[in-house]
């Protein structure tokens, strides 16, 4: 009896196999004169890998927005991984619906192009889109997760894992590491399955376990001594095999194109740096009761208030309940506030490699909710809100932080890439390699 052939063999016209590696430098998979911890990806890839930059505020949810919709924050209204709700100081969490730009596989949809999409970071809850959708993080229900809902026994069987407990990266890093293979061997198992079933024109997988190991031992990363080394160089290599593995698959399925990307880079910490409490030292934020930890007990005095990571928002009259910064005063608060923040210094070196008013970075329908400033710091200083925080910088359990500057971008057909490489651009080069 003949093999039954694959849907994927079935299909005419060009393909694209997506690989996203969230956190991932260009260092890492370059190498630049030290071993490349993807040497399968490094060789596949050759000449045709670049630095690229990422957005501004350098994380995930508005990274990967930017991705998927080919525009900034000011587009696509993902400012933040928190934001408040409106007219209120409670914190929310923007998700897929809050995305106010097409993405790439919605547009694809619309000329009969069908997409898998797995573990994309900002797509929950997951709604229908022209194919398959597992989402990434932040995602909090699997049933809310999965489009087609047809997908969500299987992956419950096999123990599918969104994410895994990052609390566990403090105390119990064996565990940790378990986790992370674990959830990453079974995510692969799951793509393997879509692999073979479904009929694609886009496939993507993206790893975000790579950012998690960063995060908290980026210190084992270059250093033979320390005590995870080994682990931590074995995890990436087990990432660099799945990805080898694809790029056959790929190649065994005639007219495949191949991208790798990471959302942005990353880089060794030397200090956390607390905004709230930098704006509180100058008078800028203050709290009803001196002792609250909460941003619902901001004073109507306050001038303004940071959210995470590097936002700072003016305490504006008619905007926020207890705003009293009127429009007249806005621009001078605004002008006061970048010398402020140019000129801070931790241990006599400046931090900050640009302050940006928020007309600076972005344009279009969503700038309402922008915030007012966005700080961009030098690598080593991790800029966080830090409103239960009683010192202006520090060290936690972290390690490593996110790096604006050095997130990579390759594809097969290297003469196609613009330099300078952005996140922006990535989604028009996508169409180019499907000849859209």
């Amino acid at each position: 009896m003949a093999r039954e052939v694959s849907p994927i063999f079935k299909k005419k016209g060009k393909k694209l196999l997506i690989i996203g590696l969230d956190g991932v430098s260009h260092e890492m998979l370059a190498g630049n004169g030290q071993p490349s911890l993807f040497p399968n990806l490094k060789k596949f890839f050759a000449a045709s890998t670049v630095k690229m930059s990422a957005s501004i505020p350098e994380i995930s949810a508005v990274s990967w927005s930017s991705f998927m919709t080919g525009t900034q924050s000011g587009n696509h209204g993902i400012f933040g991984f928190v934001d408040l709700t409106a007219g209120t100081y409670q914190y929310r969490f923007p998700n897929f619906s809050d995305l106010k730009a097409p993405t790439f596989f919605d547009e694809l949809g619309l000329k009969n192009k069908h997409s898998v999409i797995i573990n994309l970071p900002a797509t929950y809850p997951a709604r229908p889109i022209p194919g398959v959708l597992i989402s990434g993080f932040v995602a909090l229900d699997l049933e809310k997760a999965v489009f087609p809902a047809s997908y969500i026994p299987i992956l419950k069987q096999m123990g599918y894992q969104i994410d895994v407990d990052a609390g566990k990266g403090k105390d119990k890093k064996n565990e940790f590491l378990a986790d992370l293979h674990c959830a990453l061997k079974i995510r692969k198992q799951i793509a393997d399955i879509l692999w073979e079933k479904e009929n694609w024109d886009v496939f993507m997988f993206t790893v975000t376990e790579t950012d998690r190991l960063q995060h908290f031992l980026y210190d084992a990363c270059g250093d033979s001594r320390h005590p995870f080394h080994r682990e931590f160089n074995g995890f990436f290599n087990e990432v660099d095999q799945i990805a080898a593995d694809f790029l056959q698959r790929a190649a065994s399925c005639g007219d495949v194109e191949v991208v790798a990307l990471s959302d942005h880079g990353f880089c060794p910490i030397k200090s956390e740096v607390y905004l709230n409490p930098i704006l509180k030292k100058h008078g800028y934020l203050s709290m009803e009761k001196a002792e609250a930890k909460s941003l619902a007990n901001i004073s109507a005095q306050s001038k303004a208030f940071a959210l995470d990571p590097s936002r700072i928002y003016i305490h504006q009259k008619g905007k926020y309940f207890k705003g009293g910064v009127t429009p007249a005063d806005m621009q001078k608060i605004r002008e006061d506030l970048r010398q402020l923040f140019e000129n801070y210094e931790v241990g006599g070196e400046k931090i900050l490699s640009r302050v940006y008013f928020k007309e600076e970075l972005y344009s279009g329908a969503q700038m309402a909710a922008a915030p007012d400033l966005v700080l961009l710091s030098k690598p080593g200083y991790d800029l966080k809100g830090g409103l239960e925080k009683d010192r202006e910088t520090g060290i936690s359990h972290f390690s490593g932080m996110h790096r604006q500057d050095n997130a990579f971008f390759a594809c097969s057909r290297g003469e196609l890439i613009s330099k300078p490489m952005t996140i922006f651009d990535v989604k028009g080069l996508l169409y180019k390699l499907l000849a859209i």
